[in-house]
């Protein structure tokens, strides 16, 4: 049987200390957010590997060292307003609920978001605002956001998404153009009117997200 506790120590203390991660919040609730309740129960042992995790069909949990480095560089302020993109099980926006003042979890799937709610609702996470929606369209209706998360890699920057973030807001992603293996943990900045910043962190072979797969280049 597994010690899921001992996991989550060992997790925190060989995965995302030693790449970085000093913010004790997030290694708080790295430590303390039992990962294995939002996965499919025959996959629960699978928890807190340093690899990304397939949930079903196309979807995953994200490495738990690229997400929290990802959270490390985003400086989350409590009264933050966050749009998690791809929320799939609800992992990550129960992570973003311990740091801000309010997340909003974009999901297509209903099911996965009504078990995610349920999930969240066993753990605290009161400030969860579900929203299925087209993940590739992000949030509109709710803009504007101080940080945006897309949950998987991108073949682009999602233009559409980031004119979604106040000025000075930030998404953060990892861009992985058509024929990279490897894709590019990337901060992207509002600087306000049509002007962005692009500053790239560190290397993440995450899978794309469903609805941001590089678009084949035309051919003759």
């Amino acid at each position: 049987m597994t010690d899921f506790a001992q996991a989550r120590t060992n997790m925190v203390d060989c995965q995302i200390h030693t790449s970085g991660v000093v913010n004790s919040d997030i290694l708080n609730v790295f430590e303390e957010l039992p990962r294995e309740i939002f996965l499919p129960q025959e996959r629960s042992a699978l928890a807190y590997c340093d690899e990304d995790i397939v949930i079903g069909g196309r979807l995953y949990m994200m490495e738990p060292m690229v997400h929290a480095r990802l959270l490390e560089e985003a400086g989350i302020k409590k009264d933050d307003v966050v749009l998690d993109i791809g929320c799939a099980s609800g992992y990550s926006t129960a992570v973003l609920s311990t740091l801000a003042s309010t997340v909003l979890a974009v999901e297509e799937d209903e099911g996965l978001l009504n078990a995610a709610e349920s999930v969240w609702n066993s753990v605290g996470a009161n400030n969860v605002v579900p929203i299925k929606g087209s993940l590739a369209e992000g949030n509109p209706d709710n803009a504007p956001y101080d940080v945006i998360f897309i949950n998987g890699a991108v073949g682009e920057i999602p233009l559409n998404i980031v004119s979604q973030l106040r000025p000075q807001g930030r998404l953060f992603c990892i861009v992985k153009p058509l024929g990279e293996k490897i894709g590019k943990a990337t901060m992207v900045q509002h600087l306000g009117e049509d002007r962005i910043s692009a500053h790239v962190l560190f290397d993440a072979a995450t899978p794309y997200l469903t609805g941001f797969e590089p678009k084949p280049g035309f051919k003759f």
